[in-house]
C-alpha cells in the first residue's frame, strides 16, 4: 500500500512540470497559421517527463505476479485459448493477440503476454490524458485516485479497451468521426461493451442543455426503469453467458460512485455559465457524468454496469480540472481545488485499503522478480 502511495506521489510529481497549455510556434502564411516543425523546449520537457511517467506505471504492472482478481483466471485461459477445445467468452481479437504472443513466446508462458497488455494499456492511457486534458497533473491524480490505473491489474481487456477510449476523443473533438468509429470499432474486438460508445459519446457531444431539452433527463430515467426487460433481453444477445449468473448477473447499486456523480455534478452546475456553458470539451464530459448518474440509479439491474459507467465516469478525470481552471475568483479556486484534492486523496486511501479483498486483490504487491 505505502508503495502504491509512494509511486503515485512519484508520477504526480513528474505530471506536476507537464504543460498541457502550451502553444507551439506559429508562423503565418497567407494568413493561416502554420506548425513549426521541431518542438519547443517546452514539448521536449513534456516527452521526457511522460516517458518517466510511463515507465513507472509500465514496469509496476508488468512485474506484478498474481496481483489482480482474474490473474490467474486469465492464465488457464489462454491454455483454453490454445487448445481451442473449450468454449471462450473472449472476442476474437484478444484470442487472436494471446495466439500470436503463444506462438512467440510459447503456449504458458504468460506473464510476457501480461507485460504487452499492460504496454499498451499504460500507453493509451497516458496519451489520452496528455491530448485531451486542460491540466495533465490534476487529471493524472484524478486517475490515480480513482484506481483506473491500479484497476487495470484485472479486468486486463476491458481496462485496455478503456484506454484506448481516451485515445479515441482526440479525434471526437476534432470531428474527425471516421478515426474516432475505427478506433472503437477496433476496440470491440477486445471488448464489446465499448460499441456503447459511439451512441452515447455521439449524443453527450451533440446534446446542449436548456429549457426545451431538460425533459429529456426524467424521460430518459423512467424508460430505463419501466423498460427493464426488453434491456435485459437486448444486453443478453450480446453476452448471453451474463444471464442468471451468480456473479454477474446481480443488482448493482453503488453508493459511492453515485455520491461521486453526484459531487461532480452540483461541482459543474455550481460554475456552469462560467465554466461549462460554451465549451463544447465541458459540455460533452458534463454529459458523460449526468449519464453515468441516470444509470447508476436507474439501471442498477444491468450486469456489469460498471463496466458500462466506466466510459462515461472517466469523464469526470478532464471535467474537474476544465470547471477548477476556470473560476474566476483566486480564492475560491484555490478552496474548491484543495477540497477536491482531499477528497479524492480520501477515497484512494480507501480504494487501497480494500485492495486487499480477493474482489479486487491489487494487495499485498508480488513481482515475477523475486518469485
Amino acid at each position: 500500500m505505502v508503495m502504491y502511495i509512494f509511486l503515485t506521489a512519484v508520477c504526480a510529481a513528474l505530471a506536476f512540470f507537464v504543460n498541457t497549455s502550451y502553444r507551439r510556434e506559429q508562423n503565418i502564411v497567407a494568413g493561416k497559421p502554420v506548425l513549426t516543425a521541431l518542438p519547443t523546449r517546452q514539448e521536449t520537457i513534456n516527452r521526457c517527463l511522460l516517458v518517466g511517467i510511463f515507465l513507472v506505471l509500465f514496469f509496476l504492472s508488468a512485474m506484478r505476479y498474481g496481483i489482480g482478481n482474474d490473474y490467474w483466471t486469465y492464465r488457464y485461459e489462454f491454455i483454453d485459448i490454445h487448445r481451442a477445445d473449450t468454449k471462450i467468452s473472449f472476442e476474437i481479437g484478444f484470442q487472436l493477440f494471446v495466439r500470436l504472443m503463444q506462438a512467440i513466446v510459447g503456449v504458458d508462458n504468460y506473464i510476457p503476454i501480461f507485460a504487452v497488455i499492460s504496454f499498451f494499456t499504460c500507453l493509451f492511457f497516458l496519451k489520452g490524458l496528455y491530448d485531451t486534458s486542460d491540466w495533465f497533473v490534476l487529471s493524472f491524480f484524478l486517475f490515480m485516485a480513482n484506481g483506473f490505473y491500479f484497476m487495470s491489474f484485472s479486468n486486463v481487456r476491458y481496462y485496455f479497451v478503456l484506454g484506448l477510449v481516451m485515445y479515441s476523443m482526440k479525434y471526437l473533438f476534432k470531428k474527425d468521426f471516421v478515426k474516432f468509429c475505427l478506433i472503437i470499432v477496433f476496440a470491440a474486438f477486445f471488448h464489446l461493451t465499448v460499441l456503447l460508445v459511439i451512441p452515447a459519446y455521439f449524443v453527450a457531444y451533440y446534446l446542449k442543455w436548456s429549457k426545451k431539452t431538460v425533459w429529456m433527463i426524467p424521460v430518459a430515467a423512467a424508460i430505463l426503469i419501466f423498460a427493464k426487460y426488453p434491456i435485459r433481453k437486448l444486453l443478453f444477445v450480446f453476452y448471453p453467458y451474463y444471464e442468471g449468473d451468480a456473479i454477474l448477473d446481480v443488482t448493482n447499486f453503488s453508493w459511492v460512485n453515485i455520491a461521486k456523480c453526484a459531487a461532480v455534478l452540483i461541482l459543474c452546475l455550481i460554475f456552469y455559465k462560467s465554466a461549462v456553458k460554451g465549451n463544447a470539451k465541458a459540455e460533452f464530459f458534463f454529459n458523460l457524468n449526468l449519464f453515468a448518474l441516470i444509470l447508476y440509479t436507474c439501471a442498477t439491474y444491468v450486469p456489469e454496469l460498471s463496466r458500462v459507467c466506466y466510459y462515461l465516469i472517466i469523464s469526470q478525470v478532464f471535467i474537474i480540472p476544465i470547471v477548477i481552471k476556470n473560476i474566476a475568483n483566486k480564492i475560491v479556486r484555490r478552496i474548491f481545488l484543495a477540497g477536491v484534492i482531499l477528497s479524492f486523496f480520501a477515497y484512494f486511501l480507501i480504494f487501497l485499503k480494500q485492495g486487499y479483498d480477493p474482489v479486487i486483490q491489487i494487495l499485498p504487491y508480488f513481482s515475477w522478480v523475486f518469485i
